[in-house]
Order: C-alpha cells, then structure tokens, then sequence
C-alpha cells in the first residue's frame, strides 16, 4: 500500500493534470521508504531528478490550462508554483553537491508543498477548466521569464 493514496477529492477534473498530479504522489510514495535509509543517498537523488523534471512539465500544463480557461488568478498560481520549483531545486541541489539532508523533514516538506497545493490551491481552478479541451506543452518559464 501507497504512503499517499490518490482520492477523487484530488481530481482537478483534466485527465492530463490529474496524471501529472498522481505522477508527483508517486515521486512521494517512492521517496517514503527511503526515510529511514542510511547509504549514499543515490535513490533519493534518483527521486528528486525526477520530481524536478516532472514538476516543471507540470508547471507548464497547468499555468496553460489556467491562462486558455481565464482564471482569474492564474498568476498568484505561478508564483506558488515559482516558489515551490525554488524548493525542489535547491533540495536537488543540496542532495547532488553531497549535503546529507534529514530525509524525513525533505518528505515532510515536499508532501506539505505539493499534496496540500492539489487539495486546495488546484481545486480553486476547477470551475474555469472543468471540461476544456486540453492540449500538452512542453517547456515552463518562471515568472522572472528566466528558463530553467
């Protein structure tokens, strides 16, 4: 059994955004029983490379399907999502330059972050994008217009 069960109390209502969010779960369901893992820390580099890569695609999707949908407050929504890629990059960072981070307070944060932004920033924008056709991009820029 998962440490972070998907509900439909998660769900967005857009199958590619609710992909994306239960893709992010299952970076945390993976980092979980790392927790207690005494080693070279490569599986928990593994994860976060991966969270990294995945949370920018996301970003991407959904800063979209917020602007094409006219949510109102699609840009407050980027400036949690600039601060929250903040977090996991410096996080990623710190691990691959060797800084032995306290794994439980890395989940504890990450699962603060992102399981509680779905449960309540994403379900503010579920009336705009609730049946909108949506179409996949490929690239996020930060609201300071720098590419990562």
């Amino acid at each position: 059994m998962s440490f972070i069960e998907w509900t439909e109390e998660m769900s967005v209502k857009a199958p590619v955004l609710d992909g994306h969010h239960r893709m992010i779960i299952d970076c945390l369901n993976q980092l979980h029983p790392l927790l207690e893992t005494k080693g070279d820390g490569a599986d928990i580099r593994a994860v976060m490379a991966k969270l990294e890569d995945f949370v920018l695609l996301h970003f991407a999707e959904e800063e979209r399907e917020m602007k094409q949908a006219g949510f109102p407050d699609w840009r407050a929504h980027k400036d949690l999502h600039d601060r929250m890629y903040d977090v996991v990059f410096s996080l990623k960072s710190d691990i691959e330059r060797g800084k032995v981070l306290d794994a439980r307070h890395l989940f504890d944060l990450l699962n603060d972050w992102l399981v509680t932004h779905i449960l309540g920033e994403d379900q503010k924008y579920v009336p705009f994008i609730a049946g909108h056709d949506h179409q996949p991009v490929a690239q996020w820029r930060r609201s300071n217009g720098k590419d990562v």
